[in-house]
């Protein structure tokens, strides 16, 4: 048995032994038939404990070399990643009702960034990492077409389960009546009912198969609704922007980032597995673990 093993196999036993005072609640049942927290619970510790283990033991090792090193986030960097993220979406409360959708918060999402921040500033250190110009000017040769920014449509989207309240919808909007309003009231999608149904501007290649072609076929002011497996779709744009080639140093940075970031994607098992061989991991059973 090996050390990750092992000590999964201590988790369970420990809990057991803590959970048996505990009445052992049912989620559910099939038929009749029981499934139990307690077995919840252990399948998961089975098929997700021992790479739960590596993850924490990683963390936990790089969390001690920032501190030796003296290694903080940078709080400008945190928060150039965390707005670039909330760019993405058309408005702040779609953002926070993402993160929530996703059980997040912004708190998480910013802890997450700044564990990040530290990671990658660890490797590129102790791995010398750096992008030149001439590998710059390479990639962007090689990747100039993907590099561009894509058509994009400003739609509105309102999500409901038949034809007939569809129509009743794009009636009304035609009207003149609020969609923001008949978002929020009308709408099964949660992002659509938390953003008034504006989702801002999206690429080309981001929406659903079922409604992307239709909705980059429209025109501005155009409003339709089109049957979906989740019910129908009310879609209107509101404006189009073309596609846009790659300017060299309008995408530089960007470029410099993804290209840094592959070195330490590749770069981050040996340094991850130099701290495992320098560290003391122990199980619960006191034998070093390998």
């Amino acid at each position: 048995m090996n050390a990750i093993s092992a000590s999964l196999a201590l988790l369970m036993a420990a809990s057991a032994r803590a959970a048996a005072p505990v009445p052992d609640a049912v989620l559910v049942r099939v038929n009749g038939v029981p499934i139990r927290r307690s077995e919840v619970v252990a399948r998961l510790l089975k098929r997700y404990g021992p790479q739960t283990v590596d993850d924490m033991i990683d963390e936990i090792l790089l969390r001690q070399a920032a501190k030796k090193e003296g290694i903080k986030p940078d709080e400008a960097e945190l928060n150039r990643r965390l707005k670039k993220l909330e760019s993405q979406f058309s408005s702040r409360r779609l953002f926070l009702s993402q993160l929530q959708q996703a059980g997040s918060s912004v708190a998480k999402l910013q802890d997450q960034l700044a564990d990040e921040l530290v990671r990658e500033e660890l490797v590129v250190k102790a791995a010398h990492l750096t992008v030149t110009d001439a590998e710059l000017k390479e990639a962007f040769a090689k990747n100039k077409d993907r590099l561009g920014d894509p058509e994009e449509i400003h739609l509105r989207h309102i999500l409901v389960k038949t034809q007939d309240e569809a129509d009743k919808i794009v009636a009304e909007v035609k009207k003149g009546a609020d969609f923001g309003k008949l978002a929020r009231e009308h709408s099964l999608a949660a992002s659509g009912k938390a953003s008034g149904g504006d989702y801002g501007f999206v690429p080309r290649g981001m929406l659903p198969d079922e409604i992307d072609q239709i909705a980059f076929a429209m025109s501005p002011g155009d409003i339709r609704t089109v049957p979906g497996p989740r019910g129908v779709h009310i879609l209107q744009v509101l404006a189009k922007k073309p596609a846009k080639p790659a300017v060299y140093a309008e995408v530089k940075d960007d470029l410099r980032e993804m290209l840094l970031s592959k070195k330490i994607q590749a770069a981050a098992p040996d340094y991850l597995a130099g701290l495992r061989r320098k560290a003391d991991i122990q199980t619960a059973d006191a034998s070093p673990a390998p």
